[in-house]
């Protein structure tokens, strides 16, 4: 008898044990793997910082000479790595015609098994039809 007492304290202490990870698992997983999709500020640093760099990049990438003129929209999408910017931009080349360009980057951010060399990484930069 004594020992089957034992075994049920110890199950029911198991139970316990189980139901209080299974509700905190419940409460905290989902955050971790929720995504989303906002609109940011186009007069945050953070904007302009990204804009800047796409710009750059796409300069040094295909030897043009644009210049920033005016970030019209920013899409922050919201991943569990790595967060993307959409980015809607007017631009002026070297002969000041102004055009209308579409940037996507990427967000990196340095985790240990995969290393970044630079803040973003841009992945596409179009003309705008």
């Amino acid at each position: 008898m004594m020992r089957f007492l034992q075994s049920l304290i110890i199950l029911l202490i198991v139970l316990a044990h189980l139901s209080a990870v299974a509700v905190a698992a419940a409460t905290t997983w989902p955050s971790l793997f929720e995504s989303g999709s906002y609109e940011r500020d186009v007069k945050s640093a953070k904007v302009i910082k990204i804009a800047k760099f796409a710009i750059n990049e796409h300069n040094k990438r295909s030897n043009a000479n644009l210049k920033l003129v005016k970030i019209l929209s920013c899409r922050e999408n919201v991943y569990t790595i790595d967060d993307s910017f959409s980015l809607e931009l007017l631009a002026k080349d070297g002969s000041d015609t102004t055009n209308k360009y579409l940037a996507h980057l990427f967000e990196t951010k340095d985790y240990w098994f995969r290393p970044s060399t630079h803040p973003f990484e841009l992945q596409t930069f179009q003309l705008a039809q």
